[in-house]
Protein backbone atom coordinates (compact mmCIF):
# COMPACT_ATOMS: atom_id res chain seq x y z
CA UNK A 1 0.00 0.00 0.00
CA UNK A 2 3.01 2.87 0.84
CA UNK A 3 3.89 2.35 -2.11
CA UNK A 4 1.34 4.68 -3.21
CA UNK A 5 1.93 7.11 -0.93
CA UNK A 6 4.54 9.23 -2.38
CA UNK A 7 4.85 12.63 -1.83
CA UNK A 8 4.10 14.99 -5.00
CA UNK A 9 6.74 14.25 -7.50
CA UNK A 10 6.68 17.09 -10.28
CA UNK A 11 8.85 18.33 -12.96
CA UNK A 12 8.85 22.36 -11.91
CA UNK A 13 9.40 24.95 -14.57
CA UNK A 14 10.47 28.58 -13.30
CA UNK A 15 8.39 31.47 -12.91
CA UNK A 16 8.99 34.74 -11.36
CA UNK A 17 7.84 35.32 -7.71
CA UNK A 18 6.18 38.36 -6.38
CA UNK A 19 6.47 37.96 -2.67
CA UNK A 20 4.07 40.91 -2.29
CA UNK A 21 1.33 38.53 -3.64
CA UNK A 22 1.74 36.59 -0.57
CA UNK A 23 -0.72 37.49 2.21
CA UNK A 24 0.67 37.81 5.91
CA UNK A 25 0.16 34.33 7.54
CA UNK A 26 0.33 32.64 4.30
CA UNK A 27 2.31 29.73 2.98
CA UNK A 28 1.43 30.31 -0.58
CA UNK A 29 -1.85 31.92 -2.53
CA UNK A 30 -3.07 30.69 -5.32
CA UNK A 31 -5.76 33.12 -7.75
CA UNK A 32 -6.21 34.77 -4.44
CA UNK A 33 -7.00 31.74 -2.12
CA UNK A 34 -4.02 31.16 0.84
CA UNK A 35 -2.55 28.48 1.93
CA UNK A 36 -2.10 29.07 5.83
CA UNK A 37 0.97 28.06 7.56
CA UNK A 38 -0.88 25.77 10.14
CA UNK A 39 -2.24 23.60 7.42
CA UNK A 40 1.55 23.47 5.23
CA UNK A 41 3.01 22.69 9.12
CA UNK A 42 0.29 19.37 9.81
CA UNK A 43 1.34 18.39 5.89
CA UNK A 44 5.07 18.88 6.47
CA UNK A 45 5.02 16.61 9.74
CA UNK A 46 3.45 14.35 7.44
CA UNK A 47 5.59 14.28 4.83
CA UNK A 48 8.12 14.04 6.87
CA UNK A 49 7.01 11.25 8.71
CA UNK A 50 6.55 9.78 5.07
CA UNK A 51 9.65 10.71 3.88
CA UNK A 52 12.05 9.25 6.78
CA UNK A 53 10.98 6.25 6.63
CA UNK A 54 11.61 6.27 2.54
CA UNK A 55 15.15 7.13 3.63
CA UNK A 56 15.97 4.99 5.71
CA UNK A 57 15.31 2.23 4.01
CA UNK A 58 17.36 3.32 1.69
CA UNK A 59 19.87 3.48 4.31
CA UNK A 60 19.87 7.58 4.71
CA UNK A 61 19.13 8.13 8.46
CA UNK A 62 17.39 11.68 7.87
CA UNK A 63 16.42 14.67 5.35
CA UNK A 64 16.16 18.56 5.36
CA UNK A 65 13.26 19.41 7.36
CA UNK A 66 12.76 22.48 5.23
CA UNK A 67 13.29 20.72 1.76
CA UNK A 68 10.89 18.37 2.71
CA UNK A 69 8.48 21.76 3.98
CA UNK A 70 9.17 23.14 0.14
CA UNK A 71 7.87 20.33 -1.05
CA UNK A 72 4.80 20.22 1.38
CA UNK A 73 4.26 23.24 0.19
CA UNK A 74 4.61 22.57 -3.74
CA UNK A 75 2.08 19.68 -3.08
CA UNK A 76 -1.01 21.93 -1.38
CA UNK A 77 -0.76 24.17 -3.96
CA UNK A 78 -0.77 21.40 -7.04
CA UNK A 79 -3.92 20.03 -5.27
CA UNK A 80 -5.77 23.19 -5.55
CA UNK A 81 -4.35 24.25 -9.04
CA UNK A 82 -4.89 20.19 -10.01
CA UNK A 83 -8.88 20.77 -8.67
CA UNK A 84 -9.54 24.05 -10.34
CA UNK A 85 -8.13 22.35 -13.49
CA UNK A 86 -10.30 19.19 -13.58
CA UNK A 87 -13.23 21.60 -13.28
CA UNK A 88 -12.66 24.00 -15.67
CA UNK A 89 -12.00 21.28 -18.02
CA UNK A 90 -14.65 18.88 -16.67
CA UNK A 91 -12.78 16.20 -15.63
CA UNK A 92 -14.07 14.11 -12.70
CA UNK A 93 -12.04 11.71 -10.45
CA UNK A 94 -13.93 9.34 -8.31
CA UNK A 95 -12.77 9.27 -4.79
CA UNK A 96 -11.93 5.72 -5.08
CA UNK A 97 -9.59 6.35 -7.17
CA UNK A 98 -7.67 7.76 -4.36
CA UNK A 99 -8.74 7.59 -0.63
CA UNK A 100 -7.40 5.01 1.99
CA UNK A 101 -9.19 2.43 2.42
CA UNK A 102 -10.03 1.58 6.15
CA UNK A 103 -7.62 -1.33 5.94
CA UNK A 104 -4.39 0.89 4.48
CA UNK A 105 -5.75 3.51 7.30
CA UNK A 106 -4.83 1.09 9.78
CA UNK A 107 -1.83 -0.11 8.05
CA UNK A 108 -0.21 3.26 8.40
CA UNK A 109 -1.96 3.94 12.06
CA UNK A 110 0.79 0.84 12.82
CA UNK A 111 3.49 1.52 10.81
CA UNK A 112 3.77 5.22 12.30
CA UNK A 113 2.15 4.90 16.00
CA UNK A 114 3.64 8.08 16.81
CA UNK A 115 2.28 10.08 14.28
CA UNK A 116 -1.04 11.46 13.40
CA UNK A 117 -2.79 8.44 11.30
CA UNK A 118 -4.93 11.00 9.67
CA UNK A 119 -2.58 13.79 8.86
CA UNK A 120 -0.34 10.91 7.26
CA UNK A 121 -3.35 9.67 5.26
CA UNK A 122 -4.77 13.23 4.17
CA UNK A 123 -1.17 13.84 2.89
CA UNK A 124 -1.27 10.94 0.78
CA UNK A 125 -5.10 11.03 -0.04
CA UNK A 126 -4.41 14.59 -1.81
CA UNK A 127 -0.76 13.56 -3.50
CA UNK A 128 -3.19 10.24 -5.35
CA UNK A 129 -5.73 12.82 -5.88
CA UNK A 130 -3.23 15.04 -7.69
CA UNK A 131 -1.67 12.11 -9.52
CA UNK A 132 -5.75 10.92 -10.18
CA UNK A 133 -6.43 14.05 -11.94
CA UNK A 134 -3.25 14.18 -13.84
CA UNK A 135 -4.39 11.06 -15.59
CA UNK A 136 -7.40 12.01 -16.06
CA UNK A 137 -6.61 15.63 -17.62
CA UNK A 138 -4.02 13.60 -19.94
CA UNK A 139 -7.29 10.80 -21.30
CA UNK A 140 -8.73 13.41 -22.13
CA UNK A 141 -6.45 15.60 -24.18
CA UNK A 142 -4.85 12.68 -25.83
CA UNK A 143 -8.23 10.43 -26.29
CA UNK A 144 -6.25 7.73 -24.83
CA UNK A 145 -7.68 4.52 -22.73
CA UNK A 146 -5.83 4.71 -19.29
CA UNK A 147 -4.36 1.46 -18.71
CA UNK A 148 -1.43 -0.06 -16.74
CA UNK A 149 0.71 0.41 -20.12
CA UNK A 150 -0.42 4.02 -20.62
CA UNK A 151 -1.01 5.30 -16.98
CA UNK A 152 2.68 6.83 -16.49
CA UNK A 153 2.85 8.45 -19.54
CA UNK A 154 -0.13 10.38 -19.01
CA UNK A 155 1.03 10.88 -15.14
CA UNK A 156 3.61 12.85 -17.09
CA UNK A 157 1.45 14.61 -19.61
CA UNK A 158 -1.07 15.81 -16.72
CA UNK A 159 1.30 16.73 -14.28
CA UNK A 160 2.85 19.22 -17.30
CA UNK A 161 -0.25 20.77 -17.59
CA UNK A 162 -1.13 21.27 -13.68
CA UNK A 163 2.54 22.73 -13.72
CA UNK A 164 1.52 25.12 -17.04
CA UNK A 165 -1.42 25.97 -15.48
CA UNK A 166 0.42 27.29 -12.22
CA UNK A 167 1.28 30.64 -14.39
CA UNK A 168 -2.59 31.00 -15.10
CA UNK A 169 -2.84 30.88 -12.14
CA UNK A 170 -1.34 33.68 -9.87
CA UNK A 171 0.92 31.28 -7.49
CA UNK A 172 2.94 32.94 -5.27
CA UNK A 173 5.20 31.74 -2.51
CA UNK A 174 6.36 33.14 0.84
CA UNK A 175 9.31 34.31 0.33
CA UNK A 176 11.16 32.14 3.27
CA UNK A 177 10.86 29.05 0.95
CA UNK A 178 12.77 30.88 -1.52
CA UNK A 179 10.93 29.15 -4.27
CA UNK A 180 9.29 30.59 -7.71
CA UNK A 181 5.77 30.49 -8.53
CA UNK A 182 6.52 27.45 -10.47
CA UNK A 183 7.48 25.69 -6.98
CA UNK A 184 11.48 25.51 -8.11
CA UNK A 185 13.79 26.75 -5.70
CA UNK A 186 15.69 29.94 -6.69
CA UNK A 187 19.32 29.97 -7.80
CA UNK A 188 19.91 32.75 -5.65
CA UNK A 189 18.88 30.46 -2.44
CA UNK A 190 21.58 28.33 -3.09
CA UNK A 191 18.71 25.57 -2.42
CA UNK A 192 17.87 22.39 -4.31
CA UNK A 193 14.87 21.68 -6.22
CA UNK A 194 12.00 20.43 -4.28
CA UNK A 195 11.06 17.84 -5.91
CA UNK A 196 11.86 14.72 -5.03
CA UNK A 197 13.53 15.09 -1.62
CA UNK A 198 17.03 14.54 -2.47
CA UNK A 199 18.24 11.72 -0.42
CA UNK A 200 22.08 12.13 -1.33
CA UNK A 201 20.86 15.74 1.08
CA UNK A 202 23.44 16.10 4.32
CA UNK A 203 22.58 13.52 6.45
CA UNK A 204 23.13 13.33 11.10
CA UNK A 205 25.90 15.06 11.41
CA UNK A 206 25.72 17.65 8.97
CA UNK A 207 22.48 18.87 9.62
CA UNK A 208 21.37 20.55 13.21
CA UNK A 209 18.78 18.97 14.91
CA UNK A 210 16.00 21.52 14.20
CA UNK A 211 16.67 20.95 10.15
CA UNK A 212 16.56 17.29 10.45
CA UNK A 213 13.04 15.09 9.50
CA UNK A 214 13.53 12.48 11.76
Amino acid sequence: MLTRARVVVLALVGLTLAACNVHPGSAAVVDGRSISMSTLDETAAAYCTLTADAAKQQGVTSVSNSQVRRQAVVGLVSLVVARKLAETEGVQVEPSAYELTTSQRRQLATQFPAADAEQLGRAIEDSQEVSAIAVALAAKDTGEQVTDDTESQLADIGQAAILKAFGSNDVSFAPRFGLDPAGKARADTGSISVTPVDLEAPVDEELPDAQRCA
